[in-house]
């Protein structure tokens, strides 16, 4: 079995090896962390009891580098977040700057809550809640296309609320919103 398994990932090993680290390469631009990803792909598929019954081996291997690929840029990115989080720390709090950010984030809050309820509820789903279109059509009975129009509203009621520095706005409804812009 050990055997079997043995010849199995080296024939694989000869035929892929070359093409996933240029898969990889091309992600990275990068050769060693190519053969870093490309090598721990290999050992996934080692570490499977039996490799051989996969119905796809190449496929397997291609994904589960693509797959490490993307952790690991999200691992660099969260590191360079987290330098950048910790200079700015460093430097200390730039007070106006903190205090203009709170100021437009109460002025999108209260865009928010002057929006329609279909509207806001679609925007609230999308915005804070990750939602897809489909996945909010649903939960509101309405078609993607209206989702659609729903958020393309909000926000730029929210831009024309930024814009304006908050002064007060006629209420718009999304489609009253649509008909605004194309005059624009």
């Amino acid at each position: 079995m050990a055997e079997a398994k043995k010849q199995f990932i080296e024939s694989l090993f000869t035929r892929h090896s070359n093409a996933l680290v240029r898969f990889l390469r091309a992600r990275f631009r990068n050769e060693e962390e190519a053969a870093d990803i490309a090598q721990e792909a290999w050992l996934r598929l080692y570490r499977l009891d039996n490799p051989q019954k996969l119905d796809n081996a190449k496929a397997f291997l291609f994904q589960a580098a693509s797959n490490l690929a993307v952790d690991h840029l999200r691992r660099v990115r969260l590191e360079n977040d987290f330098a950048q989080a910790s200079s700015a720390e460093e430097a200390g709090p730039d007070l106006e700057r903190t205090v203009n950010a709170s100021e437009q984030l109460d002025i999108v809050q209260r865009a928010i809550d002057e929006l329609p309820v279909t509207t806001r509820q679609a925007f609230v789903m999308h915005r804070s809640r990750d939602m897809s279109y489909p996945e909010i059509a649903r939960a509101l009975g309405v078609s993607t296309s209206m989702v659609e129009k729903h958020i393309i509203a909000a926000l730029k009621h929210c831009r024309r609320r930024l814009q304006s520095g908050n002064r007060s706005l006629p209420q718009t409804s999304p489609s009253s919103a649509n008909r605004d812009e194309a005059r624009s």
